[in-house]
Protein backbone atom coordinates (compact mmCIF):
# COMPACT_ATOMS: atom_id res chain seq x y z
CA UNK A 1 0.00 0.00 0.00
CA UNK A 2 2.99 2.32 0.40
CA UNK A 3 3.47 2.01 -3.36
CA UNK A 4 0.00 3.42 -4.03
CA UNK A 5 0.77 6.19 -1.53
CA UNK A 6 4.02 7.04 -3.34
CA UNK A 7 2.12 7.30 -6.65
CA UNK A 8 -0.48 9.67 -5.19
CA UNK A 9 2.27 11.73 -3.56
CA UNK A 10 4.20 11.96 -6.85
CA UNK A 11 1.03 12.93 -8.71
CA UNK A 12 0.41 15.71 -6.19
CA UNK A 13 3.76 17.24 -7.17
CA UNK A 14 3.11 17.39 -10.92
CA UNK A 15 3.52 21.04 -11.89
CA UNK A 16 1.43 20.48 -15.03
CA UNK A 17 -1.59 19.66 -12.90
CA UNK A 18 -3.97 22.25 -11.48
CA UNK A 19 -3.99 23.10 -7.78
CA UNK A 20 -7.34 21.31 -7.60
CA UNK A 21 -5.87 18.11 -9.02
CA UNK A 22 -2.77 18.33 -6.85
CA UNK A 23 -4.93 18.84 -3.75
CA UNK A 24 -7.04 15.78 -4.56
CA UNK A 25 -3.89 13.71 -5.02
CA UNK A 26 -2.36 15.04 -1.78
CA UNK A 27 -5.57 14.16 0.05
CA UNK A 28 -5.53 10.68 -1.50
CA UNK A 29 -1.96 10.20 -0.27
CA UNK A 30 -3.04 11.16 3.26
CA UNK A 31 -6.05 8.88 3.13
CA UNK A 32 -3.84 5.98 2.05
CA UNK A 33 -1.48 6.56 4.98
CA UNK A 34 -4.43 6.45 7.37
CA UNK A 35 -5.63 3.27 5.69
CA UNK A 36 -2.20 1.67 6.14
CA UNK A 37 -2.32 2.36 9.89
CA UNK A 38 -5.85 1.03 10.28
CA UNK A 39 -5.14 -2.09 8.24
CA UNK A 40 -1.86 -2.71 10.06
CA UNK A 41 -3.90 -2.76 13.27
CA UNK A 42 -6.13 -5.49 11.86
CA UNK A 43 -9.17 -3.34 11.04
CA UNK A 44 -11.04 -2.25 7.93
CA UNK A 45 -13.27 0.75 7.50
CA UNK A 46 -16.17 0.19 5.13
CA UNK A 47 -19.36 1.88 4.13
CA UNK A 48 -20.59 5.10 2.62
CA UNK A 49 -18.70 7.29 5.06
CA UNK A 50 -15.47 5.30 5.00
CA UNK A 51 -13.27 8.34 4.38
CA UNK A 52 -14.73 10.26 7.32
CA UNK A 53 -14.66 7.18 9.52
CA UNK A 54 -11.05 6.41 8.59
CA UNK A 55 -9.91 9.67 10.19
CA UNK A 56 -12.13 9.11 13.22
CA UNK A 57 -10.59 5.72 13.95
CA UNK A 58 -6.97 6.70 13.19
CA UNK A 59 -6.19 8.18 16.66
CA UNK A 60 -7.87 5.18 18.24
CA UNK A 61 -5.42 2.77 16.57
CA UNK A 62 -2.29 4.97 16.66
CA UNK A 63 -2.83 7.10 19.73
CA UNK A 64 -3.09 10.81 20.31
CA UNK A 65 0.00 11.57 18.20
CA UNK A 66 -2.16 10.97 15.13
CA UNK A 67 -4.98 13.33 16.18
CA UNK A 68 -3.60 16.48 14.53
CA UNK A 69 -3.08 14.68 11.24
CA UNK A 70 -6.53 13.08 11.41
CA UNK A 71 -8.17 16.45 12.05
CA UNK A 72 -6.22 18.20 9.28
CA UNK A 73 -6.87 15.56 6.64
CA UNK A 74 -10.52 15.25 7.63
CA UNK A 75 -10.83 19.00 7.03
CA UNK A 76 -9.05 18.45 3.70
CA UNK A 77 -11.61 15.74 2.91
CA UNK A 78 -14.40 18.28 3.24
CA UNK A 79 -12.61 20.79 1.00
CA UNK A 80 -11.80 18.04 -1.49
CA UNK A 81 -15.46 17.02 -1.65
CA UNK A 82 -16.59 20.62 -2.20
CA UNK A 83 -13.90 21.08 -4.86
CA UNK A 84 -14.80 17.85 -6.66
CA UNK A 85 -18.57 18.07 -6.49
CA UNK A 86 -19.55 21.72 -6.04
CA UNK A 87 -17.11 24.17 -7.62
CA UNK A 88 -13.60 24.24 -9.01
CA UNK A 89 -10.93 26.59 -7.74
CA UNK A 90 -11.64 26.29 -4.02
CA UNK A 91 -7.99 25.54 -3.26
CA UNK A 92 -4.73 27.21 -4.20
CA UNK A 93 -1.05 26.33 -4.18
CA UNK A 94 -0.75 27.32 -0.52
CA UNK A 95 -3.44 24.81 0.39
CA UNK A 96 -1.62 22.11 -1.56
CA UNK A 97 1.69 22.94 0.12
CA UNK A 98 0.15 22.90 3.61
CA UNK A 99 -1.59 19.58 3.02
CA UNK A 100 1.54 18.00 1.60
CA UNK A 101 3.53 19.11 4.64
CA UNK A 102 0.98 17.39 6.90
CA UNK A 103 1.00 14.23 4.80
CA UNK A 104 4.76 13.87 4.57
CA UNK A 105 5.14 14.65 8.27
CA UNK A 106 2.62 11.96 9.07
CA UNK A 107 4.45 9.48 6.87
CA UNK A 108 7.45 9.78 9.21
CA UNK A 109 5.25 9.24 12.27
CA UNK A 110 3.52 6.27 10.63
CA UNK A 111 6.78 4.59 9.61
CA UNK A 112 8.13 4.98 13.16
CA UNK A 113 4.88 3.60 14.58
CA UNK A 114 4.93 0.61 12.20
CA UNK A 115 8.58 -0.12 12.99
CA UNK A 116 7.71 -0.21 16.69
CA UNK A 117 4.26 -1.86 16.60
CA UNK A 118 4.39 -3.96 13.41
CA UNK A 119 8.02 -4.37 12.30
CA UNK A 120 7.09 -7.37 10.16
CA UNK A 121 5.29 -4.97 7.81
CA UNK A 122 8.33 -2.78 7.09
CA UNK A 123 9.62 -4.07 3.78
CA UNK A 124 10.42 -0.72 2.15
Amino acid sequence: MFERYRIALADSALAEQSADGRYVDAYTAGFLLAKIAVRASGYRVRGGENHRDMFSVLPWVMGSDAQGFADAVDAARKRRNADLYDAAGLVDEGDVTALLARVTGFEELLRTWIEYRHPELMQN
